[in-house]
């Protein structure tokens, strides 16, 4: 606790002398707050014999997550408090809930330069996030690179953890801007970032760095044939830089990673992003590769891997929307591809209101998707996946028709040749299925109704239905009813849910 309020001090130390150095400070609103609750209900039963459970035991259990912020401007030193607290738990509630959280936040922030001071469960963006879950997170295109950052995190899980964290962000001059943040968990293990950026019109150059430094908790293995040994407590030390050019018609960025564990060894991580074009066309190129002692931000290992995407798209008014993008992987740089997959997804441009009006029931295409994926780690069990939707508005209703078709296939191992190309030489049927999905909004209720149809390869076939039913009185709030049969008609789920929210803002 006392480097929270030692840092804090520091932060109302340095925002004091920013209105000196001739800065727009800004003014916060004086009070502001929103309340926030959501939950479920649910119920899952198999019906072999046609009845349905009591209605005593139509909900058993759900979810609970509710959430209250609140802000308090300082007039005059462009400053606001913030005291945010989340509570998320399962219903009905027990002292024994293991999944339970109850998370407190602060924050003190101003409004002229960004700068911040939180403690509390965050969310953390730019470089520090790239870094981390490589693997999971999506092709490092340009859209998903941000300057580094964080903020109180809105919706914290329960095994989250509170941090304290400073940002300071120098006078923004015209041509030139500069940061430098520090954050400290509850094990006192610290992370750094700096940057600098200078701005020209419309054109932007960004220069980060990163650094963090843990000592990891002792790793056991979890079964006696167990590959990875057991390991004591160890050290971890990352390094990271990134680099973003951005202007309106070519973008180029890039972050580069070293990550160094003991009993473990050194491993890196790069990325490399380019852009051409703005609107109406805009073409993105985006690649990554990390070797097989790579560690990311937290310390887990992420594995070797090699990725490339590219992305074109096309933009109309009224939102008209075209995007081809293709990502194919490998385990390594020099190792064959093995995963891919391609889309294309479209979306003509919304009726104007004139249309709406002289032809309020006319039949219009809404949107179109088709994607193609191909797993062939194992040759012999390559999985090939497609999936095809089409959307259809006709005044108040909406339609989709959707198809998925999944198989097995069987690779010839050629030498020389990528499997993810290969053409199969055997193929075994695994599943087709098909779904329309009917939508009506007449008023402030939302009602669904879906039916899907599944044949299966060896086994019999598939009935699901559902169906879906909202009341949204306001912005304020909404509450739904979903009844569904995975597999008509013997199981079937049931969902109550509801969501409140209010601003009290000026």
């Amino acid at each position: 606790m006392k480097i929270v309020f030692g840092t804090a001090m520091v932060l109302f130390l340095v925002m004091a002398v920013f209105p000196c150095m001739g800065m727009d400070d800004g003014e916060a609103p004086l009070f502001t707050w929103d309340l926030y609750w959501t939950g479920s209900w649910y119920k899952s039963v198999k019906t072999p014999d046609g009845e349905f459970p009591p209605t005593e035991d139509l909900f058993s259990g759900g979810t609970l997550f509710n959430r209250a912020n609140l802000s308090l401007g300082a007039p005059g030193l462009g400053l606001s408090f913030r005291f945010l607290a989340t509570d998320k738990r399962l219903l009905p509630v027990t002292e024994d809930d293991k999944k339970a959280g109850f998370n407190p936040g602060f924050g003190i922030y101003h409004t002229g330069s960004g700068s911040r001071f939180l403690y509390g469960v965050q969310s953390e963006y730019g470089l520090p996030a790239r870094v981390n879950h490589v693997w999971i997170r999506g092709s490092p295109f340009m859209e998903s690179r941000r300057p580094s950052s964080r903020d109180l995190k809105t919706e914290p899980a329960a095994q989250d953890k509170s941090d304290s964290y400073l940002y300071l962000a120098l006078p923004q001059y015209e041509y030139a801007g500069a940061f430098a943040s520090a954050a400290i968990d509850e094990e006192l293990n610290p992370s750094f970032v700096g940057g600098a950026s200078l701005n020209m019109s419309s054109t932007t150059l960004l220069l980060e760095g990163f650094y963090t430094q843990k000592t990891l908790p002792p790793k056991e293995i979890s079964t006696w044939f167990s590959a990875s040994p057991p390991l004591p407590e160890r050290d971890f030390d990352m390094y990271a830089l990134a680099l973003i050019f951005n202007s309106p018609n070519v973008a180029f960025a890039s972050d580069w990673a070293v990550s160094e564990t003991f009993a473990w060894g050194r491993g890196v991580y790069g990325n490399v992003a380019l852009r051409l074009g703005s609107k109406p066309w805009r073409f993105s190129l985006a690649a990554d590769g990390a070797g097989d002692r790579f560690a990311d931000r937290s310390g887990a290992a992420a594995g070797a891997g090699f990725r490339i995407a590219a992305k074109g798209e096309r933009f109309w008014i009224r939102s008209g929307y075209l995007r081809f993008q293709g990502t194919v992987r490998s385990p390594g740089l020099d190792e064959d591809f093995n995963r891919g997959g391609f889309s294309v997804y479209f979306r003509p441009s919304a009726p104007s209101a004139a249309e709406k009006r002289n032809s309020p029931f006319l039949i219009r295409f809404s949107r179109a998707s088709i994607s193609v994926n191909r797993d062939a780690r194992n040759p012999l069990k390559t999985t090939d996946n497609f999936d095809a939707l089409a959307g259809f508005n006709l005044g108040p209703f909406g339609s989709t028709l959707s198809f998925s078709l999944h198989n097995l296939s069987r690779l010839e191992t050629e030498s020389g040749s990528s499997p993810l190309f290969q053409s199969p030489f055997f193929e075994s049927f695994g599943s087709f299925k098909i779904s329309g999905e009917l939508g009506w909004k007449p008023g402030i209720l939302d009602l669904r109704t879906k039916l899907g149809y599944t044949i299966r390869s060896e086994k019999d076939p598939l009935w699901d239905l559902s169906f879906n039913c909202s009341v949204r009185p306001g912005k304020w709030g909404r509450i739904g009813l979903k009844i569904a049969s995975t597999d008509f008609p013997e199981k079937w789920n049931y969902t109550l849910s509801w969501r409140f929210a209010y601003n009290g803002k000026p």
